[in-house]
């Protein structure tokens, strides 16, 4: 009788815990793709106001996201790569897959294993898309060229960005705002 008792102590514990232990996964994920969107707005900010070129990669085997800000030695007059002082690096967990994350420029793949995607202040931004999925999730991380903050869709939920217009073309140059 004790036994039977104990093996439904155990069962209704169990019950409990396993949703309470995939639901904390999925947090993790969320709380992911927003520090990635984080970092694309340190990466916005940095272009803005910073001289230096600013470049973004995706370490796989480490599964570590990083902002990197271009230096140059004053001495040797070398320029080396360096991790952003101001911005934390977004460390994946290791039971998301290594290929989970995926830099697209204007669409097309941009593989950052051996350089990092670089742009340089005063110059045109491309489009900075980043996937992250997981499971049966996928989640877009978007930085339109003209933006400041990117746009974020978690399993296709999200906002559009807001687009420029030119409100001489619009017909729309002497409305008010």
């Amino acid at each position: 009788m004790e036994m039977i008792v104990v093996v439904i102590v155990l069962a209704v514990l169990a019950s409990m815990a396993i949703p309470r232990l995939s639901g904390t996964r999925f947090r993790e994920y969320e709380l992911k793709v927003e520090q990635t969107a984080d970092l694309m707005v340190m990466f916005a900010h940095r272009l803005s106001t910073s001289t230096k070129a600013t470049g973004l990669q995706y370490d796989a085997p480490n599964r570590e996201l990083f902002l990197l800000t271009l230096h140059k030695d004053s001495e040797s007059g070398e320029s080396y790569w360096m991790d952003d002082p101001l911005s934390t690096p977004v460390a994946f967990p290791i039971w998301m897959e290594e290929d989970a994350v995926t830099i697209l420029t204007d669409g097309d793949f941009a593989d950052t294993s051996q350089w990092p995607l670089t742009t340089m202040p005063g110059e045109n931004r491309p489009i900075i898309e980043i996937s992250i999925e997981w499971e049966d999730h996928a989640s877009l991380i978007m930085l339109a060229s003209h933006a400041m903050a990117p746009s974020i869709w978690i399993d296709g939920d999200g906002t559009e960005p807001l687009t420029p217009i030119d409100l001489d073309a619009a017909g729309q140059s002497r409305e008010e705002w």
